[in-house]
């Protein structure tokens, strides 16, 4: 069976759940991809749209001992819920731009997102 990118995301130990959303997504009420704990779905949802009244490329919501950081753009938003502390925070920046990264049309590098 092969992983797609947020499934990998998961696998990191701290961290408890990942949200994909495609522009499309939200406009068309379509459901975002998702992969973890079911609890923090809403949370992580309400995230989203605490960072599009702030205006802001990113947020982080600190709730108890885990920490949810909502990143993205007007065409792609990915949400990491993770434990606060644990040694995989230094490298969730860097998954979440890993998981905004469009392929190129030419089938070349992926483009880095903007925003981050």
């Amino acid at each position: 069976m092969v992983m797609n990118k947020i499934e990998r995301v998961l696998r990191h130990d701290g961290i408890v759940a990942v949200l994909d959303q495609t522009a499309e997504q939200a406009q068309g009420g379509g459901e975002p991809s998702w992969v973890g704990d079911e609890k923090w779905k809403p949370i992580v949802l309400e995230a989203v749209k605490l960072r599009q009244i702030a205006n802001e490329p990113s947020v982080r919501v600190l709730v108890g001992d885990h920490a949810v950081l909502v990143s993205g753009d007007e065409k792609h938003v990915v949400g990491v819920v993770f434990i606060k502390g644990h040694p995989v925070v230094k490298s969730v920046v860097r998954m979440v731009r890993q998981l905004l990264r469009q392929p190129s049309g030419g089938g070349g590098a992926p483009t880095a997102a903007q925003g981050l």
